[in-house]
C-alpha cells in the first residue's frame, strides 16, 4: 500500500470512527482523494452520468420544442393561443351567445405585454350553394386585415388571394370542388340570423386554400366581419370570439388568466386543444420510461466501477478494520465517494446541456429535406427549436444521485462480512 493510501486511510479512521454522523471536512477530503487515485475510472463514471443528464435534458427539450411548435402551428391555423368568448358559447355555440363591446376589449388586450395580435370573429353554420349544388359549412366573419397577419390558413396552398374587403369569400378547395365553383365565381350563403330571421349573403370567391385537413377544406368559409354582422343582424361591435395570438405559447399561458372579465370567458390553448394535451401526456409517459432505461444502464456501469474499487482496495479496507474502523463506517465512506462522483457527473452534464441546448434554441435544428413539402403545405416552420425543460432535470438529477448511491451500496454490502485478516491476506 502506498504512503498516500496510508495517509488517506488514517484520516478516514480519525474522521469516521469517532462519530459517523458528523461528516467533517477531512472526511470529504479523504473521499475526494480516494476517487482521484483512480482518476481514469472516476472520469469515465462521471462521464457516463453526465451523458445520461445530457441525453435526458436534450430529449425532453426537443420534445417540448416539438410540442410547442405543434401547438403554435395549430393555434395559428384557426384557434389562436387564447380565445375570449361568451361564457355559454363553448357549450351552446348559438348566434345569440355573442360578446358586445369588442372594440374596447381588443384595445385593452392589445395593450398587454406579450400580445402579438388580436382579432375578432363572428361565426355560424349555414347552407352554401351555387347553382343546384348545396353544402353545409361554417361561415366565419373575420377582420381580414388582422387575420392575414397571424392565420397560416391564409397562406396554405392558396389559389387566388385572401380577403381584402366586403363582398368576398375565401373557402376550402374541397368545398369549392363540391359546389363546382372556382376563383371568380359567386356563392350564396343562407343561415339563421338573430331572433330566427334569415341571413342571406352573396359573395365572390376570391381564393381557395388546401390545408390537408378535410374538416377545414370542405367546411370553412371566411367572409369579412362587416358582411357577417350585416347578414346575421349583429351590431358593429359584436362578435362571438376574440382570438389572441401571443408572442409565444409560454406567454399565452401567463396571459390567459389575466384576460377574463365579467360576461367574457378566457380560454387558453390547453382548453382549446384538449386532444393535443392528451397526446403530450401520452408521449411524456414514454419519455419517462426511456429515462428510466437510460438511468438503469448508467447505474449498472456504476455498480461495475465500485465492484472494481472493492476488489482493488480490499487490503486497504482490511487495514482500516484492523485499526478499529467498523465495516459500516467504510460503507459510509464509499457512499460519500459515490456522491462526489455523481455530483461531478451531474455538474458536467448540466454545463454541457445548458450550453448545447442554449445554442440550439437560438439556431434551431433544420428538418430533413424530405419534410420540406409537408412543412410548406402545412405552414410548419422549417427548423425545430428545443425548449430547455426543467422537468427533465427534476427527474434526471434525483434519479442519477439516488441511483448512484444505490449502485455503490450493492458492492459495498460485501464489506459487512469482510474480516480484517482475510482482507489483509488479499495483498499477498
Amino acid at each position: 500500500m502506498t504512503d498516500s493510501s496510508l495517509t488517506d486511510t488514517t484520516l478516514a479512521t480519525e474522521s469516521v470512527a469517532p462519530n459517523v454522523k458528523r461528516a467533517t471536512p477531512e472526511l470529504w477530503g479523504v473521499a475526494w482523494r480516494n476517487i482521484m487515485r483512480t482518476s481514469r475510472r472516476t472520469w469515465l463514471t462521471a462521464s457516463g452520468i453526465a451523458f445520461a443528464i445530457l441525453l435526458m435534458s436534450l430529449m425532453r427539450s426537443l420534445q417540448v420544442g416539438a410540442f410547442m411548435g405543434a401547438v403554435d402551428n395549430s393555434a395559428r391555423i384557426m384557434l389562436g393561443h387564447i380565445q375570449l368568448q361568451h361564457p355559454g358559447y363553448e357549450d351552446d355555440p348559438t348566434i345569440e351567445n355573442s360578446i358586445h363591446g369588442i372594440d374596447e376589449i381588443i384595445a385593452d388586450v392589445e395593450s398587454r405585454p406579450g400580445v402579438e395580435v388580436v382579432s375578432a370573429r363572428a361565426q355560424s353554420f349555414a347552407l352554401t350553394s351555387s347553382g343546384e349544388r348545396s353544402f353545409g359549412a361554417q361561415v366565419i366573419g373575420v377582420q381580414h386585415d388582422k387575420e392575414v397577419v397571424w392565420s397560416s390558413l391564409t397562406r396554405m396552398d392558396v389559389e387566388g388571394r385572401y380577403l381584402q374587403g366586403p363582398g368576398e369569400a375565401f373557402i376550402g378547395s374541397a368545398l369549392a370542388r363540391n359546389l363546382g365553383i372556382s376563383v371568380g365565381d359567386e356563392m350564396v350563403i343562407l343561415g339563421t340570423a338573430i331572433e330566427g330571421g334569415v341571413a342571406a349573403l352573396v359573395a365572390e370567391v376570391v381564393g381557395t386554400y388546401t390545408s390537408g385537413q378535410p374538416e377545414l377544406d370542405r367546411a370553412i368559409v371566411q367572409v369579412s366581419l362587416q358582411d357577417f354582422q350585416s347578414a346575421w343582424n349583429l351590431a358593429s361591435d359584436e362578435a362571438h370570439i376574440i382570438n389572441v395570438i401571443a408572442e409565444s405559447v409560454a406567454d399565452s399561458e401567463q396571459l390567459a388568466p389575466q384576460l377574463g372579465r365579467a360576461h367574457v370567458r378566457s380560454m387558453n390553448w390547453r382548453e382549446l386543444q384538449p386532444e393535443m394535451v392528451q397526446m403530450m401526456e401520452l408521449k411524456l409517459v414514454g419519455t419517462y420510461v426511456l429515462f428510466i432505461l437510460v438511468a438503469i444502464i448508467v447505474i449498472f456501469s456504476v455498480v461495475n466501477s465500485f465492484m472494481m474499487i472493492i476488489f482493488e482496495r480490499t487490503p486497504e479496507f482490511g487495514m482500516l478494520m484492523a485499526i478499529g474502523m467498523r465495516p459500516h463506517h467504510i460503507i459510509i465512506q464509499l457512499q460519500i465517494e459515490a456522491l462526489l462522483v455523481s455530483l461531478l457527473g451531474v455538474f458536467i452534464g448540466l454545463v454541457i446541456a445548458a450550453v448545447g441546448i442554449g445554442i440550439l434554441s437560438e439556431t434551431g435544428i433544420a428538418l430533413p429535406a424530405q419534410a420540406e413539402e409537408l412543412t410548406k403545405s402545412m405552414a410548419f416552420p422549417d427548423r425545430m427549436y428545443p425548449v430547455f425543460s426543467l422537468s427533465a432535470l427534476y427527474i434526471a438529477i434525483p434519479v442519477m444521485l439516488l441511483g448512484t448511491q444505490f449502485a455503490a451500496l450493492i458492492p459495498g454490502l460485501r464489506l459487512r462480512h469482510m474480516h480484517a485478516v482475510e482482507a489483509l491476506r488479499a495483498a499477498e
